[in-house]
């Protein structure tokens, strides 16, 4: 049974969610008319990006990266979504707004918001292209889900930073940080991310891979879902080096866990997230 402090470690994580930079009103809007379906008119998104230049001009940068660029410079925001598409629109959205938004949050210690980050947009990025070579319930929420499974970690750092600091030096692994969290606080940052994803109204299967990410294994030839695909996602980021906190533990190389979860063409999925993330990355910088 969890004690008092634990009790109070973790409302006053929670409450620290107050604390985050909220999304603007165009963002929310955007967003809104994004998870419309086949309702949404490109016209009608574009109308509502146009008013917030910081947004149009992520957008526009995203459209004429490497990834998608090949065909020529676009100049409109109607263009740039036409070339997207509103899946990657909306994944766009999300990912360069939340990079920026969080980045402002003031954490203790040897904190990065880069490394916070690029590990958040690779996880986020990868779970996406995942999910559309191996099929999940929910899958048009993995994107999000992959974006947001760390975000208790903030939390922590904002809400509880003596603590924070303490946890920092056990972060070199994230089994270790786990064990320790739960040591410390009687919870994990992947609980809190839950709890959060549920006070935001994120369907249950985003709350549950978040906090599925924090087993230290799981079954490839099990049922593939949501926590599945997040957590080797974050694998996979930690792989390619895009880590929280620096460590020196080894990882399995991406190639060889792509291949464990029998993905057809591994390499032209890793070539695809390369492209996509430097897009992404260098809009977010």
């Amino acid at each position: 049974m969890p004690t008092l402090s634990d009790l109070d470690f973790r409302a006053t994580a929670i409450r620290a969610a107050d604390r985050l930079p909220l999304f603007s009103m165009v963002l929310q809007r955007a967003l809104k008319l994004c998870s419309a379906g086949e309702g949404l008119s490109i016209g009608d998104l574009a109308d509502t990006i146009e008013q917030d230049v910081v947004i149009a001009g992520n957008i526009l940068a995203v459209a004429n990266s490497a990834l998608y660029g090949r065909q020529g410079v676009v100049a409109s925001i109607r263009a740039a979504i036409a070339r997207l598409g509103i899946h990657k629109t909306r994944n766009a959205l999300l990912g360069l707004s939340i990079a920026r938004a969080f980045g402002s949050v003031k954490i203790p210690g040897k904190w990065s918001s880069a490394r916070f980050n690029a590990h958040s947009l690779a996880t986020a990025s990868l779970s996406d292209l995942l999910v559309q070579r191996k099929p999940a319930a929910d899958a048009e929420w993995a994107f999000t889900a992959g974006l947001l499974h760390d975000v208790g970690l903030l939390l922590i750092g904002a809400g509880l930073p003596e603590q924070f600091l303490i946890l920092q030096e056990s972060a070199k692994a994230d089994h270790q940080l786990v064990m320790h969290e739960r040591e410390l606080l009687g919870f994990t940052h992947f609980e809190l991310s839950g709890d959060l994803l549920a006070k935001w109204n994120c369907p249950h299967s985003v709350q549950e891979a978040a906090r599925f990410c924090e087993r230290p294994s799981f079954d490839f030839d099990a049922v593939f879902n949501l926590g599945t695909a997040v957590k080797t996602a974050s694998l996979l980021a930690d792989t390619n080096g895009l880590r929280i906190f620096p460590s020196n533990q080894q990882h399995t190389p991406m190639l060889e866990l792509l291949k464990a979860l029998e993905i057809g063409e591994p390499e032209a999925l890793i070539a695809e997230f390369e492209q996509e993330y430097s897009g992404l990355q260098a809009c977010a910088a």
